[in-house]
């Protein structure tokens, strides 16, 4: 069970992946730190080319970015440190939360491991308009680059 499951309730927008693994990525349990290193080397060129995007709009409108390169580790592995636009917020076993909260909305994504299986799964509670028409624009992307990643995630672990 997911370290979001107790909280998934409060989040209005939710979306889950489930990825198929084969081989021994089936079988062997990832930590939350090959889990960390798959995640930022799954994003496809185009993915980060929309980060990089994504950070330009926002900044002025005063919302947190990803200060450059979005998938890098600003320091341990350990809740609180930033991953890009990322905080990580919990760590089990086989498992990795990430997340921010902002004026506009808060997003969690959990990254976890099970026999045959990888699960991604992304929560977003707005706050007020202007989370909702950011959720809006971005949903459509959102689908699309979680599809990608989680399949390029596989491959990496």
């Amino acid at each position: 069970m997911s370290l979001l499951a107790a909280d998934a309730a409060a989040y209005g927008w939710q979306d889950h992946k489930c990825q198929p693994l084969t081989g021994a990525a089936a079988a062997t349990p990832p930590d939350p730190s090959c889990l960390l290193t798959a995640f930022t080397h799954a994003a496809p060129g185009w993915v980060d080319g929309l980060m990089r995007l994504r950070d330009r709009v926002v900044a002025p409108l005063g919302l947190k970015t990803g200060a450059g390169d979005p998938f890098v580790l600003q320091g341990p592995l350990q809740p609180g440190v930033q991953v890009g636009v990322f905080r990580v917020l919990a760590l089990g076993p086989h498992e990795l939360v990430l997340g921010e909260d902002d004026r506009h909305l808060d997003f969690r994504l959990s990254l976890l491991w099970q026999p045959g299986a990888l699960h991604v799964t992304t929560l977003v509670r707005p706050h007020n308009l202007a989370g909702r028409a950011y959720l809006a624009l971005v949903s459509p992307w959102h689908h699309l680059i979680a599809a990608a990643m989680g399949r390029r995630m596989a491959r990496l672990l």
